[in-house]
C-alpha cells in the first residue's frame, strides 16, 4: 500500500509538472506576477465575504442535518473549513470524507451520524449542479463541442432526475450497498471477521439514521439551503475572476456569470478523472483554459485567470484548514471530552 501511495503521488507530481509547463508556455511568468500584484483588493475582500457566507450556509446545512445540540456552531466551522481545505486534495474528491474524520476522531460524533449527514449533503450538491448548469447554458445559448443547447439541457434534467430519485429511495438504496457489501465480504471469506463484522453493523446504523434523517421531512429545504450554498460558491468565484482581471480591462460587463459557471463545472469535473494533477494543479486550470477558450475568450487571459483562481482559493481554504487543525488539535477544555447526545427531530 505504502508503495502505491508513492506511484500515486509521483505520477500526480508528473502530471502537474507536464500540464502546469504546457499552460506556463502560453504566457509569460512577468504577466502573471504582475495579475496577481495589480489584483483588485475591494473585489478580493468581496470574494473572501462571500466564501465566508457560503461555509457557514455549508455549516448550518450540515448542523441542520445533525439535529439540534449535536455539535457547537465553532466545531461546526471548523469541520467545514477542514473539509473544504481537503477536498481537492485526493482524486473524485474523496478528500471531503475529512469531514467524517474529524466529526469521529475529534468531536465524538458517532459514526453513523457523521456519515449519514455527509452522504445526504453529497446528494444534495449534486442535485444542485444541474439547475446551475442548465440555467447558465440558457443564459448565453451556448453549443459545446458541437451538441445544441437543448441536448445539453435534456441531459441535465435528466440528471438531475436521477439524482432527486437516488435522494427520494436513499434508505433502500442503501440498504441494498450494504447487502451487496455483506455479500461481497462473504465471497472473501471474511464475512466472520470481527473488523468485517464491526463495519457491516456500522453500516447498518447509518442506514437507520438516513431513515430518521427522511423521517423529518426536511429535504425541501435542504435543497433550497443547498441552491443558495452553490450559488455562494459560484458567486465567490466570478467575484474573484473580475477582481483579478480587472487590472486588465475586464469589468462585471465583460465577464459573464453563466460562462464562470460553466468555467468551473468543466474544472472541477477533472476530480473524476482516475489520474489528476497534484491537489489538482495542472489538471483544474488545462479544464478551466478549455472551457473559456471555448467560449470565446483569449488562451492568454484564460490560462490567466485559472492560475490566479486555483492558486488564491487553494491559499484562501489551506489557510483556513490549517488554522481549523491547529486550534482542534489544542486541549479540551478541562480535559474533557465532549458526548454526543444524538438527538434528532
Amino acid at each position: 500500500m505504502a508503495r502505491k501511495r508513492v506511484v500515486s503521488v509521483a505520477v500526480s507530481l508528473l502530471v502537474t509538472l507536464i500540464l502546469v509547463a504546457v499552460l506556463m508556455s502560453g504566457i509569460k511568468f512577468r504577466d502573471l506576477a504582475e495579475t496577481l500584484r495589480r489584483i483588485y483588493l475591494p473585489a478580493l475582500f468581496a470574494f473572501v465575504a462571500v466564501s465566508l457566507l457560503s461555509a457557514w450556509l455549508r455549516a448550518w446545512r450540515y448542523k441542520w442535518l445533525l439535529g439540534p445540540g449535536a455539535i457547537s456552531w465553532g466545531e461546526m466551522f471548523l469541520a467545514t473549513f477542514i473539509r473544504n481545505s481537503f477536498e481537492d486534495l485526493l482524486p473524485a474528491r474523496i478528500g471531503s470524507l475529512s469531514y467524517i474524520v474529524v466529526l469521529t476522531k475529534r468531536l465524538s460524533i458517532p459514526f453513523e451520524s457523521a456519515t449519514s449527514t455527509f452522504v445526504v449533503a453529497f446528494i444534495l450538491d449534486f442535485l444542485t449542479l444541474s439547475p446551475f448548469l442548465a440555467g447558465a447554458l440558457f443564459g448565453i445559448g451556448f453549443s459545446l463541442a458541437g451538441l445544441p443547447t437543448g441536448t445539453l439541457m435534456l441531459a441535465a434534467a435528466v440528471y438531475f432526475l436521477i439524482v432527486c430519485l437516488l435522494l427520494w429511495k436513499i434508505v433502500p438504496v442503501t440498504r441494498f450497498l450494504v447487502r451487496f457489501y455483506r455479500a461481497l465480504l462473504a465471497a472473501i471469506g471474511a464475512e466472520h471477521k470481527p473488523k468485517a463484522l464491526a463495519s457491516v453493523e456500522k453500516l447498518q446504523e447509518t442506514v437507520e439514521q438516513l431513515r430518521d434523517i427522511q423521517s423529518r421531512k426536511i429535504f425541501g429545504r435542504l435543497f433550497v439551503l443547498s441552491l443558495f450554498i452553490r450559488l455562494g460558491k459560484y458567486l465567490s468565484l466570478y467575484v474573484l475572476l473580475f477582481a483579478i482581471l480587472h487590472s486588465r480591462g475586464f469589468g462585471f460587463k465583460s465577464l459573464s456569470f453563466s460562462k464562470t459557471i460553466l468555467g468551473v463545472t468543466g474544472a472541477e469535473l477533472t476530480s473524476v478523472l482516475p489520474v489528476k494533477g497534484l491537489a489538482d494543479f495542472g489538471t483544474w486550470e488545462s479544464a478551466w483554459t478549455v472551457a473559456f477558450g471555448l467560449m470565446g475568450f483569449d488562451r492568454q487571459i484564460a490560462i490567466l485567470s485559472g492560475i490566479g483562481i486555483h492558486l488564491i482559493t487553494n491559499l484562501w481554504e489551506y489557510a483556513l484548514g490549517i488554522l481549523s487543525i491547529v486550534i482542534l488539535a489544542l486541549p479540551r477544555k478541562n480535559g474533557v471530552k465532549r458526548t454526543f447526545k444524538g438527538e434528532f427531530r
